[in-house]
């Protein structure tokens, strides 16, 4: 066709400009039919694994072991070897002998009791004893002397055996009043307070010039070399610690721990916890003292359980508790469960499970008995 020389070159390039313009979106849109075909082919059935209607989950297996679990308790370190110490005699007392916090060794006098009736027990056996012993002394004279004339013929046989026999009922009152005036002794010596092992004044109950009572305390004292955690725990939970197991004991205020060992349990009874004992090891380092705030974790054994991860039991708003099992790792079957304790991150249960069922641990929100699902491994 022959281009009209009346029009004007302008026009005639844009006429060809549209042409071009119009070929090039066919090629485009040709190339986006050509994309989207490959990404249709590569999310059909293959990918999918076969089935696109199977729910993709996650599973986990159930398990069957003891339930352990952590319990952590508040106690204050104290010292293994301790005492609160009191006079076994009433009276005043007379003067404090140390100083509080003051260290002190084993038979240091603490302490002195004033008590006006002692001092006379010992001043009486002893005047006791010297008596004895000169009547002793007189009859020993006597003997002798009747011996030797008994030897010239000229005392009886009675007469030198009744003096003897008296010198002898003498020496055993003596052995009494020797064993009465060591007892007023003791009773004496009891007059002062002293430290029955090596350690450090804690504190005083009593001050000077006070009446104490017989056994009434007048200072306690701890030994610092060796600490115990004292912690309270109920029947059931006591009865499944045993002694020489394991506990950690952590500084409440700082980073500080040390792994102790479970002393004593003591029982428990109506109206009272049972009474646990953690002792810290031999020099636990310097920052381990009396009264350190601290806390206690004991480990627990339990029954044996059926346990499952706490994410595969569902709790609906209505019905019973549920897991899914996996059956031949394509269908899922609704069980049925009775939740118990949780135990580090697994909740035992109680249903028609047994050991190596496969449960749904993720995925199940929308799932229902008898679907298909395609395990993510």
């Amino acid at each position: 066709m022959n281009r009209n020389p009346t029009t004007p070159h302008s026009l005639t390039w844009i006429t060809d400009r549209s042409a071009s313009l119009s070929g090039a979106m066919f090629a485009v849109v040709v190339l986006l039919a050509v994309l989207l075909t490959g990404c249709q082919r590569d999310s059909g059935p293959e990918a999918l694994n076969g089935d696109e209607t199977a729910q993709p989950v996650r599973i986990a297996a159930v398990e069957y072991g003891a339930t352990a679990t952590t319990q952590r308790l508040p106690g204050v370190t104290r010292a293994v070897e301790r005492a609160d110490l009191a006079f076994l005699h009433g009276g005043h007392l007379a003067s404090r002998l140390v100083r509080r916090g003051e260290q002190v060794n084993t038979g240091d006098a603490l302490a002195i009791l004033h008590n006006p009736a002692l001092m006379p027990g010992v001043t009486s056996a002893e005047a006791r004893v010297r008596e004895i012993d000169r009547q002793l002394e007189q009859l020993g004279r006597e003997t002798q002397r009747l011996e030797n004339l008994h030897e010239r013929g000229l005392v009886a046989t009675d007469d030198l055996d009744r003096t003897r026999s008296r010198r002898d009922a003498l020496i055993e009152s003596r052995q009494a009043a020797e064993s009465a005036l060591a007892e007023a002794r003791e009773q004496l010596e009891e007059g002062t307070l002293r430290a029955p092992f090596s350690g450090q004044v804690v504190e005083f109950y009593a001050e000077p010039g006070q009446h104490v009572a017989a056994g009434q305390t007048i200072l306690a004292l701890a030994s610092p070399e060796r600490l115990e955690v004292a912690v309270s725990l109920p029947a059931r939970l006591a009865r499944q610690l045993a002694t020489g197991q394991d506990a950690s004991v952590r500084q409440v205020d700082e980073t500080a721990v040390v792994i102790g060992e479970v002393t004593e349990i003591g029982p428990a009874g109506p109206g009272h916890a049972s009474r646990v004992i953690v002792t810290l090891p031999d020099d636990p380092g310097p920052a381990w003292h009396t009264g350190r705030p601290v806390q206690v974790e004991l480990q627990l054994e339990g029954n044996q359980a059926l346990t499952v991860p706490m994410a595969a039991v569902i709790r609906p708003a209505t019905g019973s508790p549920r897991v899914f099992v996996v059956r031949d790792g394509e269908m899922v079957e609704r069980i049925e469960v009775t939740p118990g304790r949780l135990y580090d991150g697994r909740l035992s249960v109680n249903g028609e499970l047994i050991v190596g069922d496969e449960v749904v641990i993720a995925g199940h929100g929308r799932l229902l008995d008898g679907d298909r699902v395609r395990v993510l491994r």
